[in-house]
């Protein structure tokens, strides 16, 4: 399978924690099915949150999906970047420190990234982030100046409130995971794509990492106030909603020009919570539901891509 010519060919990833391995399942069956890698196969890579990892990766070292899966399977990378604080597990309940330390994750993305830098880099690319300085969302691409190194810019894009802290880039300024704004870029980065090839086709292919479920009784919600309705995830339904309605947009305005491939994942037996990599048997439960999802959209996925 290769891209139409004519067509250039964006890929956007969700935010979703290590929900992420859902998300390189479906990539890796369409390595595996064309013969080629990811990399290869687009020409602008987005992701947001743990999709910005995977964007990095991509890009920036040329990894495929499969190699990405080795490291995080064999290699245990998303169990060193999640160390945890001292007392992490009580200290996260009362919501008084993050989950994790900040330390450990930076290590690990210089480890893996390097010195590269965005302008290094010979394919698109598009990072949300939230500016805590500027107090407003900021894209990572190609030319920003200053010239970030990648891996920095993974650091910031998985500082997920309350799981990690903020991270202090290069040029002084604290950003936080840009999935508060922006946890589906699918659309941002198709017309980002259309100012870069003004002349050319877009085809969109965006891959979620699973819709949570929420189960809230309306007559015990009477009672809650700022304290329990944080406690049921309220952050959550509201950052879904926003979500399900930008898909819902996009696909009206650009109509078979995207495919947007997400599922809930109560379908699928899946736990929501989006920090499980240290459980082999959720990650192997991923990389299946992985699968399913490829195999029910692979017909749509080769027609997007314009196979040949």
């Amino acid at each position: 399978m290769n891209p139409s010519s004519s067509a250039k060919t964006v890929l956007s990833l969700d935010g979703g924690g290590s929900h992420l391995l859902i998300q390189l399942g479906v990539l890796a069956c369409l390595e595996d099915d064309t013969g080629a890698a990811t990399y290869d196969l687009f020409d602008l890579i987005a992701g947001s949150s743990s999709g910005g990892l995977i964007t990095c990766l991509i890009l920036g070292r040329q990894f495929s999906a499969n190699r990405i899966i080795e490291k995080i399977l064999q290699e245990k990378l998303l169990q060193e970047m999640m160390t945890e604080q001292r007392f992490g597990r009580l200290l996260h309940t009362l919501q008084v420190r993050p989950k994790y330390q900040g330390i450990p994750k930076k290590l690990v993305l210089q480890r893996e990234l390097g010195d590269i830098k965005l302008s290094s880099l010979a394919k698109r690319i598009f990072i949300p982030c939230f500016n805590l300085n500027q107090d407003q969302l900021e894209i990572f691409t190609n030319g920003n100046q200053p010239d970030f190194l990648l891996s920095e810019i993974a650091d910031a894009c998985t500082a997920a409130p309350s799981y990690y802290p903020p991270v202090q880039m290069q040029d002084g300024g604290w950003r936080i995971d840009g999935g508060v704004g922006m946890n589906n870029p699918g659309f941002s980065a198709y017309l980002y794509a259309q100012r870069c090839w003004h002349q050319q086709d877009i085809k969109l292919l965006s891959i979620g990492s699973g819709w949570r479920s929420f189960a809230i009784s309306g007559a015990k919600a009477c009672r809650y106030g700022g304290l329990q309705w944080s406690a049921q995830g309220i952050a959550s339904i509201i950052l879904r909603e926003k979500m399900l309605a930008n898909v819902k947009t996009t696909a009206e305005i650009l109509g078979n020009q995207v495919l947007y491939i997400n599922h809930y994942l109560k379908d699928y037996d899946m736990p929501d919570h989006m920090d499980s990599a240290n459980n082999t048997i959720v990650q192997q439960k991923a990389l299946d539901i992985g699968k399913r999802w490829y195999a029910l959209h692979r017909e749509q996925i080769r027609t997007l891509l314009q196979a040949r």
